[in-house]
């Protein structure tokens, strides 16, 4: 009956320390990977705000307002953090295709305005301006 036991606690115990091992070194899910739960562009985001949740994925087709060395910005404040595995150059200007989690909205301090935030952010497609009719 211990024997019984003993071996039941072992698999159990066994079975734990395996999933935690694999949950603890498992590669996190990257916004390129993932299927979007949006796609369009930056003003067809911005009016459907309610519609997101924290971490929903985005995919984004709009034209570069300004840039930064890691993010830039699109029309209706839209501001997209580039993700740190993403080594591409990403342009300052023209029309991109990005994809990336949602963050939420936030209140700009300095400015007042209302910043919708996207993070972890890959460059699908850079297109330069002089490409568009």
């Amino acid at each position: 009956m211990k024997k019984k036991i003993y071996h039941t606690a072992t698999v159990v115990l066994m079975t734990a320390v395996s999933f935690g091992l694999y949950q603890y070194f498992r590669t996190p899910a990257t916004a390129i990977d993932l299927p979007p739960a949006f796609n369009g562009d930056a003003q067809s985001m911005a009016s459907e705000l309610d519609k997101f949740q924290i971490g929903d994925v985005v995919l984004l087709q709009d034209t570069v307002v300004s840039a930064e060395s890691k993010s830039i910005s699109l029309p209706n404040s839209v501001i997209v953090v580039r993700d740190s595995s993403d080594t591409q150059t990403w342009p300052s200007s023209g029309y991109v295709s990005v994809k990336g989690f949602y963050q939420g909205i936030e209140l700009d301090d300095f400015f007042g305005d209302t910043l919708i935030r996207v993070g972890g952010a890959y460059l699908l497609e850079p297109t330069n301006s002089e490409d568009l009719d």
